[in-house]
């Protein structure tokens, strides 16, 4: 009887490694790939790729590198010590210490150039500050024909899924961001309800807090301004997975076994419509490739 694959936490988690197994599915047998998980938070990702690619894949070396931030100012102190004592307690036969790098946000990535085959992210770049900069670093640390896979949630969502209130992000006043806050909490929308039980948090305190939250630590990019950053990086983009993310999370609620092997044919006209309608109900994936075939006449 054959290994089993790990069970993942998250329909995020087991989508990503969908798309990564397919873009690797014709890698020669004995060679070394190198993913890197861009925003590694908890380590949870990087442990499931590392275990799971293993069991999908076991002909292939896989090298599962993590890194996040140390002064974003939302993790909290010392938080990438806790994700490496995670990771040697859940995949204890990697030496994580050399894996796991923790950075400055203003500071390159800590890898050398063409290092990568593949980079991905779970739900980071909403909240990322320079965007520009984290195309190009994908861009710098990807090898030619390497490629990335980056889930996260465009500006044209209606409901954000951090507060649960509809259309908060859209609002860049801050004074009418802290009292539409206040008002949809007063009538019982969204986590101030929790909160308060949890806390003694008052109204106030909570809308004022929270729209400092959405003001200063996320930044929603939309649809085309993904492109447009990719396209200034010198990285192909496109949305072709992003309906296969909620054909996951349907099987999941059927019941259904997980698909690790996407279809490789697809329509771009499908593909595009639905990106235009999944965009406002949750999260997109960015396709990203380091390849480029022109050549001149």
């Amino acid at each position: 009887m054959g290994a089993v694959i790990p069970r993942a936490s998250s329909i995020t988690h087991q989508h990503i490694l969908s798309v990564v197994n397919t873009e690797v599915c014709e890698v020669t047998p004995g060679r070394t790939v190198r993913i890197l998980d861009a925003g590694c938070g908890n380590g949870k990702l990087v442990a499931y790729l590392s275990r799971a690619l293993g069991v999908l894949r076991p002909e292939v070396e896989w090298e599962v590198y993590g890194f996040d931030v140390h002064d974003h100012g939302v993790q909290a102190e010392g938080y990438i010590q806790q994700t490496l004592d995670f990771l040697h307690s859940d995949v204890p036969e990697i030496e994580w210490k050399e894996r796991i790098a923790c950075v400055g946000i203003t500071e390159s990535w800590p890898y050398a150039e063409d290092f990568f085959d593949v980079v991905v992210s779970n739900q980071v770049l909403e909240h990322v500050r320079d965007h520009a900069r984290f195309f190009r670093e994908n861009a710098r640390v990807l090898r030619n024909d390497g490629f990335a896979v980056h889930l996260f949630p465009l500006g044209h969502y209606l409901y954000e899924t951090h507060l649960n209130l509809p259309f908060v992000h859209w609002i860049g006043d801050h004074d009418l961001l802290y009292r539409y806050i206040r008002f949809l909490s007063r009538l019982g929308l969204g986590k101030y309800r929790s909160s308060r039980r949890a806390s003694g948090v008052s109204l106030d305190e909570y809308s004022e807090r929270h729209a400092d939250y959405l003001y200063n630590y996320t930044s929603y990019l939309s649809q085309t301004q993904a492109l447009g950053l990719a396209r200034t990086a010198g990285l192909r983009a496109s949305y072709r997975y992003t309906p296969y993310f909620y054909a996951a999370k349907l099987r999941s609620l059927l019941r259904l076994s997980p698909r690790y092997l996407y279809p490789h044919r697809r329509s771009g006209t499908l593909t595009w419509l639905g990106t235009l309608i999944l965009r406002h109900v949750s999260c997109i994936t960015l396709f990203l490739e380091k390849k480029e075939t022109y050549r001149g006449r």
